[in-house]
């Protein structure tokens, strides 16, 4: 392990994340000229700033680089570590400013922004100052296509090394393919493409009626399939045209963004032939048609549109791990109820900013459970493994296989966790699920319209970790405490 190339980096990262809370910095003086907060948000702001961009230039000029030689053991401790960084001072601004009152909250909060999951200790949102508002929702933007992939898009010295924390950090579990002479050209077409669906996220809730704040804060919550929200009320606050949009670009969230590639470049067929994309497609419209036929009698949903629009919003807000909520779905029959819980174990795309399990990963599961249906009928018969056009090597399959055993294990090992602190099997496992999912949203006592501030520190750091476990697709984390990584 190269200890000086990992911390080299993580300088540059700490340096490019300083740069982001800039930002939020300047949201807080704005709204402090217009006498809507005090200087405090502002001096927490910019002492996070300088702190993050000093740190990162001590460590950028110590261990200093001029041929940066990038292998895969440190390029699995740079994706992890500075994920770890990027929550440590990405939550100096909650307790600078008193927001949320201990380090374990401030810990919970940002780690829940940072990998989209959108859990919050918060009761009421709108306390929080406008500034930290900002930048509550603009964790969720970076983590939602991820700061290492903004450092290889900046960072054109990484060479081949930027392709294998790309593969180690993967939003979505995409493996990045090298069709490109450079590599940062594949990280700054995806971070281009992100940018412009956020744009015009913006711009159309901006003309639907939103406020340019409210505009900004959930473009960069929905584009990264976060959920966090400006308001206590979440979606509902906002009118039926907006939900619309929010359902739209939810689902866009969830796509691959390589197949958004395609379409821009007039690929049509190819990106509608997709596999992942009809079963991840089909199997939104087949849940929210029986979710309109469940709740058609719901009191509260007066008319067909109503209801199709709730069993949408909420269909795609759990299968993408967005986490928006329009209605409290907990109160919802138990049949819907039981099919929202296992669309948080599918997930989005692979390559989307979704979380979950991935629908490539169900495909896998679902072919390789065919073909050794089909084995003891015909044992001589040679049944290769397809997604489309693509026969898969074996290595690909045994990693889908033991990341759905890990993944398992650990929703598993987190159920028990929240148990073990007097939660009952519904609230425990939807919360299990949710944090390493990054859904946000659970049942019973973290449902949609509760909060996760009554957990016990030790449930909130275990979900945090699953958080983090689950944004990274477990193996980066894991590895971690392995001894092969560090050995030479």
């Amino acid at each position: 392990m190269n200890f000086k190339v990992v911390l080299f980096l993580i300088g540059n990262l700490l340096m490019i994340l300083g740069g982001c809370l800039i930002a939020p910095l300047l949201v807080a003086y704005y709204f402090h000229t217009q006498g809507s907060t005090d200087l405090n948000e502002v001096f927490a702001f910019g002492t996070s700033a300088s702190i993050s961009i000093i740190l990162g230039f001590i460590l950028r000029y110590m261990f200093k680089h001029k041929d940066i030689e990038l292998k895969h053991r440190e390029g699995f401790a740079v994706v992890s570590l500075s994920w770890v960084a990027m929550t440590l001072i990405g939550m100096l601004p909650y307790l600078f400013t008193g927001a949320t009152g201990t380090i374990t909250n401030a810990f919970f909060e940002t780690i829940s922004g940072f990998t989209t999951t959108g859990a919050s200790i918060f009761p009421q949102v709108e306390v929080i100052p406008p500034g930290l508002q900002f930048w509550r929702c603009m964790t969720q933007w970076l983590g939602g296509m991820g700061i290492s992939v903004l450092s290889v898009a900046l960072l054109p010295a990484l060479g081949a090394g930027g392709y294998r924390m790309l593969k180690a950090e993967a939003p979505g579990g995409a493996v990045y393919e090298r069709d490109k002479p450079r590599i940062t050209d594949a990280a700054k077409e995806l971070w281009w493409l992100y940018i412009l669906l956020s744009f015009f996220a913006f711009a159309f809730y901006r003309l639907a009626g939103m406020t340019t704040y409210d505009a900004i804060c959930h473009a960069f919550t929905t584009l990264s399939t976060g959920g966090f929200s400006s308001h206590s009320e979440s979606a509902a606050y906002f009118s039926a045209e907006i939900q619309w949009l929010m359902i739209i670009f939810m689902f866009l969230a969830g796509i691959n963004f390589t197949l958004h590639a395609r379409l821009i470049r007039f690929k049509v067929r190819s990106a509608l032939s997709n596999p992942e994309l009809q079963l991840y497609t089909g199997l939104i419209l087949l849940v929210a048609i029986v979710s309109c036929i469940e709740i058609n009698d719901y009191e509260e949903l007066e008319t067909f549109e109503s209801v199709l629009r709730a069993s949408l919003f909420q269909v795609l807000s759990v299968v993408t791990t967005t986490g928006f909520a329009t209605e409290n779905f907990d109160l919802w029959p138990p049949l819907i109820r039981y099919m929202l819980l296992l669309l948080m174990f599918f997930g989005g795309c692979m390559g989307s900013t979704a979380g979950g399990m991935k629908m490539a990963r169900i495909l896998i599961y679902v072919k390789s459970l065919l073909r050794e249906l089909h084995r003891p009928i015909f044992p001589h018969a040679v049944r290769p493994l397809r997604v489309g056009k693509r026969v898969l090597e074996n290595t690909i399959v045994t990693n889908v296989m033991a990341f759905g055993l890990v993944f398992m294990a650990a929703f598993v090992a987190g159920s028990l966790v929240m148990a073990a602190a007097g939660y009952d099997i519904v609230t425990a496992t939807s919360a299990s699920v949710a944090a390493l999912g990054n859904i946000g949203p659970g049942l019973g006592q973290v449902g949609p319209n509760a909060n996760w501030a009554h957990l016990p520190d030790f449930a909130k750091w275990t979900m945090g970790f699953l958080m983090l476990l689950g944004r990274l697709e477990l193996f980066s984390v894991l590895i971690l405490f392995t001894p092969w990584l560090w050995r030479r």
